[in-house]
């Protein structure tokens, strides 16, 4: 019993106002600990570059344009003919011309569908400076071959064999078409089938410039 009247359980340590000495040096120790770590964090900041770092996980850096967007010039083109043809298709060759580059694969039924409406502007506009040039995607040359004659195309068309080409021009849908004019820069750009009318319109357009 004590004098205020508790009774202490046997084996308990009475509290004391004062800590011990070990876990007064403990606490020293762990205060001395965090403040060095905030000298070296403070540090790294200012003198590590550490401010730019955590300053750079916040800021959006803006994607270059690509030159495959309407707007910019023309990416680099040379790809080889299908069989039948000589050399290679260029595009750098075409210059002063509007280009209508058409990105196709003989399985792409909307491709199918657009060859006739490409072949007819060809056809049609061929002397007001107009060249439709087509990039089959991947495929083997028997194939695009029996397409080709099967839908009565005459325009040049090169094979992408490694489909790297198709990728930095970054046509991620069958068909995509660029409308390019005749000092090389990207005008129009539709992923789909050009109708008729819709190619006229745009052609006319162009053509006219």
């Amino acid at each position: 019993m004590t004098g205020n009247g508790r009774t202490e359980e046997p084996g308990t340590v009475a509290m004391s106002a004062e800590p011990p000495p070990l876990i007064r040096r403990l606490r020293a120790a762990r205060a001395l600990l965090w403040a060095m770590v905030a000298v070296m964090f403070v540090a790294w900041l200012f003198l590590a570059g550490g401010l730019d770092t955590i300053t750079s996980m916040f800021q959006t850096t803006p994607a270059p344009p690509s030159t495959a967007d309407i707007g910019q010039a023309a990416l680099p083109l040379k790809l080889p003919l299908v069989s039948g043809g000589t050399g290679d298709l260029d595009l750098s060759q075409y210059r002063g011309k509007v280009v209508a580059l058409n990105f196709w694969a003989t399985w792409c039924i909307p491709c199918r569908a657009e060859m006739p409406a490409l072949e007819r502007a060809q056809q049609q506009y061929r002397d007001r400076g107009l060249v439709v040039l087509g990039v089959d995607f991947q495929e083997q040359d028997a194939e695009i071959q029996a397409f080709l004659h099967e839908v009565g195309v005459t325009f040049p068309s090169a094979v992408d064999r490694t489909g790297e080409v198709t990728r930095q021009w970054r046509a991620t849908g069958l068909p995509t078409t660029f409308l390019i004019d005749r000092q090389g820069i990207i005008r129009d750009v539709r992923v789909g089938a050009f109708t008729d009318a819709m190619l006229d319109d745009r052609l006319d357009k162009l053509l006219g410039e």
